[in-house]
Protein backbone atom coordinates (compact mmCIF):
# COMPACT_ATOMS: atom_id res chain seq x y z
CA UNK A 1 0.00 0.00 0.00
CA UNK A 2 2.63 2.50 0.98
CA UNK A 3 3.88 3.54 -2.43
CA UNK A 4 3.11 6.42 -4.77
CA UNK A 5 -0.19 6.13 -6.63
CA UNK A 6 -1.11 8.19 -9.70
CA UNK A 7 -4.78 8.74 -10.48
CA UNK A 8 -5.66 7.42 -13.95
CA UNK A 9 -7.90 9.71 -16.02
CA UNK A 10 -10.64 7.07 -16.29
CA UNK A 11 -11.01 6.89 -12.47
CA UNK A 12 -11.78 10.59 -11.97
CA UNK A 13 -15.51 10.08 -12.58
CA UNK A 14 -15.60 7.22 -10.05
CA UNK A 15 -13.99 9.44 -7.40
CA UNK A 16 -16.63 12.14 -7.90
CA UNK A 17 -19.26 9.74 -6.59
CA UNK A 18 -20.48 9.94 -3.02
CA UNK A 19 -18.42 7.62 -0.82
CA UNK A 20 -20.20 7.33 2.49
CA UNK A 21 -22.92 9.57 3.89
CA UNK A 22 -23.75 12.78 2.02
CA UNK A 23 -24.45 15.78 4.23
CA UNK A 24 -25.59 18.42 1.79
CA UNK A 25 -27.08 21.86 2.22
CA UNK A 26 -26.17 25.43 3.02
CA UNK A 27 -23.00 25.80 5.13
CA UNK A 28 -24.64 26.34 8.53
CA UNK A 29 -27.27 23.62 8.01
CA UNK A 30 -24.66 21.09 6.82
CA UNK A 31 -22.56 21.83 9.92
CA UNK A 32 -25.58 21.33 12.21
CA UNK A 33 -26.45 18.01 10.50
CA UNK A 34 -22.82 16.91 10.79
CA UNK A 35 -22.60 17.73 14.50
CA UNK A 36 -25.86 15.84 15.13
CA UNK A 37 -24.47 12.86 13.17
CA UNK A 38 -21.28 12.94 15.31
CA UNK A 39 -23.26 12.93 18.58
CA UNK A 40 -25.38 9.96 17.44
CA UNK A 41 -22.45 7.81 16.31
CA UNK A 42 -19.60 8.42 18.80
CA UNK A 43 -16.57 7.82 16.55
CA UNK A 44 -13.07 6.95 17.86
CA UNK A 45 -11.45 9.55 15.60
CA UNK A 46 -12.72 12.14 13.16
CA UNK A 47 -10.42 13.08 10.29
CA UNK A 48 -11.19 16.01 8.01
CA UNK A 49 -9.56 16.21 4.59
CA UNK A 50 -9.53 19.61 2.90
CA UNK A 51 -9.45 23.18 4.16
CA UNK A 52 -13.20 23.79 4.07
CA UNK A 53 -13.94 20.77 6.29
CA UNK A 54 -10.87 21.29 8.49
CA UNK A 55 -11.72 24.95 9.15
CA UNK A 56 -15.45 24.46 9.74
CA UNK A 57 -15.95 21.05 11.32
CA UNK A 58 -14.81 19.52 14.61
CA UNK A 59 -12.18 16.79 14.15
CA UNK A 60 -9.19 15.14 15.83
CA UNK A 61 -6.98 15.24 12.73
CA UNK A 62 -7.05 17.82 9.95
CA UNK A 63 -5.37 17.31 6.56
CA UNK A 64 -5.26 20.47 4.45
CA UNK A 65 -3.27 22.41 1.85
CA UNK A 66 -4.12 26.07 2.49
CA UNK A 67 -6.46 26.25 -0.52
CA UNK A 68 -10.18 26.01 -1.15
CA UNK A 69 -11.09 25.05 -4.72
CA UNK A 70 -7.43 25.63 -5.69
CA UNK A 71 -7.39 29.24 -4.45
CA UNK A 72 -5.10 30.13 -1.53
CA UNK A 73 -6.85 31.11 1.66
CA UNK A 74 -5.70 33.53 4.35
CA UNK A 75 -6.38 31.42 7.44
CA UNK A 76 -4.06 28.45 7.86
CA UNK A 77 -4.75 26.09 10.73
CA UNK A 78 -1.99 25.14 13.17
CA UNK A 79 -0.18 21.95 12.21
CA UNK A 80 2.77 19.89 13.40
CA UNK A 81 3.26 17.55 10.43
CA UNK A 82 3.91 18.44 6.82
CA UNK A 83 4.44 16.55 3.56
CA UNK A 84 4.43 17.00 -0.19
CA UNK A 85 1.71 15.53 -2.37
CA UNK A 86 1.36 16.39 -6.04
CA UNK A 87 -2.05 16.93 -7.63
CA UNK A 88 -3.63 13.69 -8.84
CA UNK A 89 -1.39 11.49 -6.71
CA UNK A 90 -1.02 9.85 -3.34
CA UNK A 91 2.70 10.17 -2.65
CA UNK A 92 4.56 7.49 -0.72
CA UNK A 93 5.54 10.07 1.93
CA UNK A 94 1.85 10.93 2.52
CA UNK A 95 1.11 7.40 3.81
CA UNK A 96 3.62 7.55 6.66
CA UNK A 97 2.73 11.16 7.51
CA UNK A 98 -1.00 10.39 7.71
CA UNK A 99 -0.32 7.23 9.72
CA UNK A 100 1.67 9.30 12.25
CA UNK A 101 -1.02 12.02 12.31
CA UNK A 102 -3.71 9.45 13.10
CA UNK A 103 -1.63 7.75 15.79
CA UNK A 104 -0.71 11.07 17.48
CA UNK A 105 -3.85 13.16 16.69
CA UNK A 106 -1.87 15.77 14.74
CA UNK A 107 -2.77 18.10 11.89
CA UNK A 108 -1.01 17.79 8.52
CA UNK A 109 -0.20 20.58 6.10
CA UNK A 110 0.13 19.32 2.53
CA UNK A 111 2.46 21.09 0.13
CA UNK A 112 0.60 20.50 -3.11
CA UNK A 113 -2.88 19.00 -2.99
CA UNK A 114 -4.75 16.89 -0.46
CA UNK A 115 -7.76 15.87 -2.58
CA UNK A 116 -6.95 12.14 -2.80
CA UNK A 117 -5.71 11.81 0.76
CA UNK A 118 -9.10 10.71 2.06
CA UNK A 119 -8.11 7.33 0.57
CA UNK A 120 -5.10 6.68 2.84
CA UNK A 121 -6.99 8.29 5.73
CA UNK A 122 -9.74 5.65 5.44
CA UNK A 123 -7.25 2.80 5.05
CA UNK A 124 -5.04 3.91 7.95
CA UNK A 125 -7.73 5.02 10.42
CA UNK A 126 -8.91 2.62 13.11
CA UNK A 127 -12.34 1.05 12.63
CA UNK A 128 -15.19 3.19 13.96
CA UNK A 129 -13.47 6.38 12.79
CA UNK A 130 -14.91 8.94 10.39
CA UNK A 131 -13.19 10.53 7.39
CA UNK A 132 -14.86 13.70 6.12
CA UNK A 133 -14.19 15.54 2.89
CA UNK A 134 -15.85 18.33 0.96
CA UNK A 135 -18.18 17.81 -1.96
CA UNK A 136 -17.82 21.05 -3.98
CA UNK A 137 -20.84 23.36 -4.03
CA UNK A 138 -23.04 20.78 -2.26
CA UNK A 139 -21.72 19.99 1.20
CA UNK A 140 -19.65 17.19 2.68
CA UNK A 141 -19.27 13.41 2.59
CA UNK A 142 -18.61 11.36 5.70
CA UNK A 143 -17.04 7.93 5.33
CA UNK A 144 -17.57 5.60 8.28
CA UNK A 145 -14.44 3.47 8.60
CA UNK A 146 -15.29 -0.21 8.88
CA UNK A 147 -14.12 -3.49 7.37
CA UNK A 148 -16.47 -3.22 4.38
CA UNK A 149 -15.44 0.37 3.54
CA UNK A 150 -11.73 -0.41 3.90
CA UNK A 151 -12.18 -3.28 1.42
CA UNK A 152 -14.07 -1.03 -0.99
CA UNK A 153 -11.31 1.63 -0.84
CA UNK A 154 -8.56 -1.00 -1.24
CA UNK A 155 -10.30 -2.28 -4.37
CA UNK A 156 -10.49 1.28 -5.71
CA UNK A 157 -6.79 1.82 -5.01
CA UNK A 158 -5.95 -1.30 -7.03
CA UNK A 159 -7.27 0.52 -10.10
CA UNK A 160 -4.62 3.25 -9.77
Amino acid sequence: MQKTYILPEELKKELRKIWGVAIFGEKRKAKEKFEKFLKEKKFKKVITVGDYCSLNLPSNIKIFDGKVRRKKIKKILPYSLKCKNQRGTIQKEAWSTIKKAIKENKNVFIEGEEDLLAIPAVLLAPKNSLVVYGFPKKGICAIEVNKRMKKKIKNLLRLF
